[in-house]
């Protein structure tokens, strides 16, 4: 069924501003032209505009995501499915929302100036949760690593440039995991696609997390050893 913009919009609840809006940015299909004053959206564009209001207000992923996840709907997934992949993602466990907060918000909460937070950007040291044109929002993980890392290097005189190795190690681990995921996903379907990925990203957080907590806690112990080898008395 075609209907009009007005018709659209009284149908999702949505101002006719809006929908252009989604259109314009890949959220909705472009409509049928009738003539220069006449177009007609697919009534399929309801289901659409109640997914993209659902993934903003509850789930606040950015829009880039949200077209993501229409996509796979597109290929037949439901909105939970296509979701999938993005909560494991970008959810923390148990947090049925994120807290967003805005820039100002950020470094209040955090005790870093500006200065201090435009650094910790450039080096991507700090990468916000969402960053949208005119607007950049911070989670609840983007507020733990300005305050409890970010501020503390600061304060113990720790050059930003001296932790570019996270990046360079972290890049190097995150291309090898999409490379595995790549070779497991081949010629599966999009729901399979969907499956794997989101048990790989679930696995993989905690798996790079327990592998470098053990690294470290190795390395302490040798540390610890060989300093009681050359003074027993320490």
């Amino acid at each position: 069924m075609a209907l009009k913009i007005g018709e659209l919009a009284k149908k999702s609840g949505v101002p006719a501003s809006t929908i252009r809006f989604y259109v314009k940015e890949g959220l909705l299909p472009a409509p049928e032209k009738i003539n220069k004053k006449l177009a007609h959206y697919d009534e399929g564009c309801i289901q659409k505009i109640e997914a993209i209001q659902y993934l903003q207000a509850k789930r606040f992923f950015p829009l880039s995501v949200i077209r993501n996840i229409l996509r796979r709907m597109d290929d037949g997934l439901s909105l939970s499915e296509a979701e999938s992949i993005e909560n494991a993602v970008f959810v923390t466990p148990d947090v049925e929302a994120p807290t967003l907060v805005d820039r100002e918000t950020f470094l209040r909460l955090t005790g870093l100036t500006e200065s201090e937070l435009e650094k910790a950007e450039r080096l991507r040291l700090l990468v916000p949760y969402s960053v949208e044109p005119g607007k950049v929002l911070y989670d609840q993980d983007d507020l733990r690593q300005g305050r409890e890392c970010l501020k503390k290097m600061y304060h113990l005189g720790i050059d930003l440039l001296e932790m570019d190795f996270y990046l360079e190690l972290g890049e190097k681990i995150i291309d090898r995991e999409m490379h595995m995921r790549r070779r497991l996903v081949q010629g599966k379907t999009v729901l399979e696609n969907v499956r794997i990925t989101t048990e790989l990203a679930r696995s993989g957080d905690f798996f790079r997390g327990y592998i470098l907590r053990r690294l470290f806690q190795k390395k302490v112990r040798e540390t610890i050893r060989k300093s009681l080898d050359k003074d027993p008395e320490v």
